[in-house]
């Protein structure tokens, strides 16, 4: 696989986890969302050769920051296979069910945190400066 067919796999299989995280996920995200750049070495160190020295991905959906970095484009790639795999493993269905429960033991447990809440279903709390809290 040349690399130019790798790059277009990472844009594909980007744009399937991201059609899904969008159709059935929260939705939240960022605008560079997907944006790949790949950096070629400076004018003294590749000469006359066109060498990829790294490539980047923005991704605040997937992975653990937003720029994930990569030595090569075979290491981009298998990472942003990974992302696939789990992206589309997710049941969206079951993952607002165990929420759901998840609040309802919560406020078995513990009653009181619920008195200080605007809307308990949404659990934002009336006091907080900055926007809606969880919790």
């Amino acid at each position: 696989m040349t690399n130019q067919e790798k790059l277009l796999e990472i844009r594909r299989l980007l744009k399937e986890a991201y059609d899904h995280y969008f159709k059935h996920g929260d939705g939240h995200c960022k605008s560079a969302e997907g944006q790949i750049s790949v950096h070629f070495g400076n004018y003294w160190e590749d000469g006359d050769d066109l060498i990829i020295r790294s490539v980047e991905i923005y991704s605040y959906v997937f992975g653990s920051t937003r720029l994930h970095s990569f030595k090569s484009i075979d290491e981009a790639l298998e990472t942003v296979k990974q992302w696939h795999k789990d992206q589309l493993s997710i049941d969206y269905e079951l993952e607002k069910i165990k929420e759901k429960d998840y609040w309802e033991d919560y406020y078995k447990k513990y009653p009181e945190k619920k008195i200080g809440l605007i809307n308990p279903d949404l659990k934002i709390d009336k006091d907080y400066w900055g926007g809606p809290k969880i919790g």
